[in-house]
């Protein structure tokens, strides 16, 4: 073998002794990642970088439930929603639809005085395809081929008895022999079940939180920065003249009302002797619940500041950072509940049922 040849063996030998390391190496690597274990599996840490008081969420403020064309029974629940009114949530009441061949003139065969004696429940009627009509629309002159009745199954009033499920099935019933109507159940026939999952959902969510900031030294807070505090555009005054921290993003959302310890309305003026302002944030109808609760936080540090305050908890309890940032994280499981269940905080639906 000529010495061209044992060189030309000898670079082929040496190439291939490379590519093979090259990729014992890789193969090392890949293996060690797929060890590692999935932080999203990993409790959740708080820690300077990750800490939400100092890395606030991106507000979302709308957040529809869109439904997918390629979904088994897309057309028949597109034609529901289509034709529902607004303010039927078929996620948390009952929906009861009664058509009849005839056209009906009047109130007679509606019952409306036997509808008033059952909590939550309302009616709704239309002639053909015309606007649905409820409440004092629905009087002598109407006409009308269709009937929805709906009831709230859960409130903060408490989940309903065995008695009043009774009744509102008996008064559907009642109609539909009145008008000779064919019925059918858009939402949630089966009341009892209904009502035991939501109202175990409405407990565990349904939370208010309450922080204070009293005074650090004095008895009381120095009028003159407590006026200026509260002219703070942010801080409004609402129509019974509780003030509110409205959301900076939207301008409109109430994210907390501010009032006096005993959990009344301030009465800002020069004369005031306040001895500590009560921060009060109702969870699930505060939009964006842990966006909000960051803003909460912003207007409280600057009260601490303006007002020589310090923030304590309903017992007197001085908080930390750490103990703030525990706070987010159950609010950002109640957040996340809300969110699962189809009930975003602090819209319709949920300041219906949590009414």
């Amino acid at each position: 073998m000529s010495d061209v040849q044992l060189t030309l063996l000898s670079l082929g030998l040496f190439v291939i002794l490379i590519m093979l390391i090259h990729n014992w190496i890789q193969l090392r690597k890949h293996n060690k990642n797929n060890n590692k274990p999935n932080k999203s599996s990993q409790k959740s840490e708080i820690t300077d970088e990750n800490d939400p008081l100092f890395n606030p969420a991106n507000p979302i403020f709308e957040r529809e439930s869109k439904l997918n064309p390629e979904l088994e029974g897309y057309a028949s629940e597109q034609l529901i929603r289509d034709n529902l009114p607004n303010g039927i949530f078929r996620e948390i009441e009952t929906v009861v639809s009664i058509t009849s061949k005839e056209i009906h003139n009047g109130i007679k065969s509606l019952f409306l005085d036997e509808l008033s004696k059952i909590s939550d429940a309302r009616i709704y009627v239309r002639h053909e395809n015309e606007i649905w009509s409820t409440g004092v629309a629905i009087d002598e002159t109407i006409r009308f081929n269709q009937i929805l009745i709906v009831l709230l199954i859960t409130s903060r009033k408490g989940r309903k008895s065995e008695l009043e499920v009774k009744s509102f099935q008996s008064f559907v019933e009642k109609i539909k022999s009145s008008v000779d109507g064919s019925l059918f159940w858009l939402a949630n026939q089966d009341i009892a079940e209904k009502e035991i999952e939501l109202n175990n959902f409405r407990v565990e969510v349904d939370q208010s939180l309450f922080l204070k900031v009293i005074p650090k030294s004095d008895s009381s807070f120095e009028v003159g920065a407590l006026l200026e505090f509260f002219e703070d555009p942010k801080i409004v005054s609402n129509a019974n003249g509780i003030h509110e921290l409205r959301n900076s993003t939207s301008g409109t959302d109430n994210i907390c009302q501010l009032l006096s310890l005993a959990g009344k309305k301030l009465d800002i003026n020069p004369d005031i002797f306040l001895q500590g302002i009560l921060f009060k944030m109702d969870i699930p109808n505060t939009k964006n619940i842990t966006y909000s609760f960051n803003e909460m936080i912003k207007l409280i540090e600057l009260c601490k500041k303006r007002l020589n305050g310090v923030l304590v908890d309903v017992k007197s309890n001085e908080l930390d950072e750490d103990k703030i940032s525990k706070i987010y994280v159950s609010l950002k499981t109640i957040e996340d509940k809300m969110i699962k269940k189809n009930i975003m905080p602090g819209s319709g639906i949920a300041k219906k049922i949590f009414s």
